[in-house]
């Protein structure tokens, strides 16, 4: 497959991704499939945001989500995680902007524009949509972006606490969005167990140190377990008992699987953005290696921590490591098929 070719899979198959993860819990579209796996939504927010960027009823429809399900987002978490993604800041607070104004009640605290590195006005979408525009969406504009003015379609819907993927909603409505309910959905959720505060605290997406009181004030009230192991203290969850208070079935098989899509999906925003930004039909195969290499080097952390060996035994920067990277593109895309 030439690379021009994997490009267009890449990017068709991100779009009918996130397509398919937000028709799961409530977005206006038609569910394609059935995950067993647990979205995060602050991470599919950014990630979308980014990617929908060329799908304009895409963005318009998770606005409206937003708008709707404000209520089981966390506004901390979505910032706390904003800098593992290339998403442009203005723009992501826009968005934030956007819902905040279009449904007050979540009394978000929106970052005023003036405190923001805004340079000259840039669109949203392509220039083909700019070209088209009757009038600019004020919200955005104040942000240093243009796009045509949104309106809620009001066709989203709340998620179905039945089905897996919004396990993690069920939990906040039992916790609130806060540190509380993210700790608790990944102990449930990776059967990889039991995790040190680190690394908990890594997938949740909070400070450490607001994890060890978060899991400190778990184990003392016995719904999570604590032991030391060599010099530092490890917590696992009575998964089976949970699994039956959820009423997610009698053992933790019922649970949803574990994804680390703090990991996985700014590897995939990368990957989408370096397409994006390629000339690739007028590079040649050693600059086509060599930016493929700049690129994987900048996302290893991600990638090793999905257990992918991004320059494992790949150290030219010719087309030898085009090969290497269009099989860890593949890779990736393996990932998020289906669950």
């Amino acid at each position: 497959m030439s690379i021009s070719a994997l490009r267009k899979q890449f990017e068709e198959e991100i779009l009918d991704f996130a397509w398919s993860q937000w028709a799961q819990v409530g977005l206006s579209a038609h569910p394609t499939r059935s995950d067993t796996w647990c979205i995060d939504p602050e991470a599919l927010v950014l990630f979308t945001v980014s990617v929908a960027r060329r799908d304009p009823r895409l963005m318009d429809e998770l606005l409206d989500w937003m708008t709707l399900n404000g209520r089981l987002l966390s506004l901390q978490r979505l910032r706390n995680l904003l800098p593992r993604f290339a998403v442009d800041r203005a723009l992501a607070e826009a968005v934030v902007a956007w819902v905040a104004e279009s449904a007050p009640s979540l009394r978000w605290r929106k970052i005023e524009p003036h405190s923001l590195s805004i340079g000259e006005a840039q669109p949203v979408f392509g220039s083909d949509v700019v070209s088209f525009m009757a009038q600019v969406d004020p919200t955005f504009e104040r942000y240093g972006y243009m796009r045509p003015t949104a309106a809620r379609s009001d066709k989203s819907r709340e998620p179905d606490l039945n089905a897996l993927v919004s396990f993690g909603f069920q939990l906040r409505l039992l916790f609130g969005p806060g540190s509380r309910s993210e700790v608790v959905r990944v102990l449930l959720t990776d059967a990889d167990g039991p995790l040190d505060a680190a690394r908990i605290a890594e997938d949740a997406g909070y400070a450490k140190r607001n994890v060890s009181d978060t899991l400190s004030s778990l184990v003392e009230s016995r719904v999570v377990k604590g032991r030391w192991s060599k010099n530092e203290r490890v917590f696992s969850a009575y998964r089976d008992k949970w699994a039956t208070l959820l009423e997610r079935g009698p053992t933790a098989s019922n649970l949803p699987t574990f994804m680390a899509w703090v990991q996985l999906l700014p590897a995939l925003e990368g990957v989408y953005l370096w397409f994006q930004s390629e000339d690739l039909d007028l590079a040649s195969d050693y600059i086509l290696g060599s930016r493929a290499r700049d690129l994987v080097e900048r996302i290893a952390p991600l990638l090793e921590n999905l257990g992918l060996a991004p320059l494992e035994e790949h150290g030219t920067h010719g087309p030898e490591f085009v090969l290497h990277f269009e099989e860890l593109v593949r890779a990736l895309l393996r990932l998020i098929r289906y669950a």
